[in-house]
Formats: structure tokens, sequence, C-alpha cells
């Protein structure tokens, strides 16, 4: 599929833009979506393509149906461009934007962000550990002031 040239964004709609494309491949994890205009597919991951849980996304897509996207996010990954692309933000009926400052898109990044950046650090109890009371002398407390 890549004809010799490396991939670009000049064709790509800017972000944060809705458009309407059609289902290319539905997998366990998502849709791919062709993006009109360009070459290029997006993923619309599970985890977008409602505000309900999605467990199996061919319960909602087939190949060939239309859907209106919204383009959350666009990156360069080993000379290759990746799109996500959002259902869930956008009214399927007529395109109309649902989360018109990416607010909910926001919070989702947050929060993905945060859990991802704790999940491997280890928390030390030590400072707690090793006080001991001034009045009781039990160790892993303080001295509360009554």
């Amino acid at each position: 599929m890549n004809s010799g040239r490396p991939e670009t964004m000049e064709n790509l709609p800017a972000l944060y833009t809705i458009f309407q494309g059609e289902v290319a491949m539905v997998t366990d994890y998502g849709a791919f979506i062709k993006i009109p205009g360009c070459r290029k597919q997006g993923l619309v991951h599970r985890t977008h393509m409602s505000s309900c849980r999605v467990d199996k996304p061919s319960e909602i897509v087939d190949v060939g149906d239309k859907v209106w996207v919204k383009l959350i996010g666009r990156e360069m990954k080993n000379d290759r461009i990746k799109v996500s692309l959002s259902m869930k933000v956008v009214n399927q009926g007529t395109g109309k934007d649902l989360d018109p400052n990416n607010v909910i898109i926001e919070q989702e990044e947050r929060r993905r962000r945060s859990f991802q950046d704790y999940t491997g650090q280890k928390i030390t109890l030590e400072a707690v550990l090793n006080t001991t009371c001034k009045k009781c002398g039990c160790k892993g407390e303080e001295e509360k002031e009554t």
C-alpha cells in the first residue's frame, strides 16, 4: 500500500474535524474508517464507538456502513501516520458535534495519561512506618495534637 514515499499529514483533515466516512474493516478492538479525500484510514477504538460499553464492534458497525466521526488524534509512529477517530462525540443521525469544546476527549486523555504514569512506580511508606509516637511510643504513628 505504501508507494515508496513517506506518509505525510498534509491530506488529512484538521484535528477535531467531523466528517462522514465508510467502514472499511471491523476488528475485535474497533473499526477502520476510510477518510474522504485521502487514501488513509483511521481507527475508531471500541471505547470511542459509543458512550455505552462496546464488547463487540461488529454489533455496532458493518463493513460499508457510513458513520459520522471526529478526528481526535494523529501522530507519526515508525514512519506511519496513526489516525484516531471517535463516533461517540458525534450524533450519528445529523453529524452534529456532541462535544464542541472537546471536554470529553480531553478528560479521557487526562484519565488515561494519569493512569499510565503511575502503574510502574512503587509507593514507599517508610516515612510513616519509621515514625514513633512521642506520647505512646507506638511505631508507625505520629503524635496528634489534642
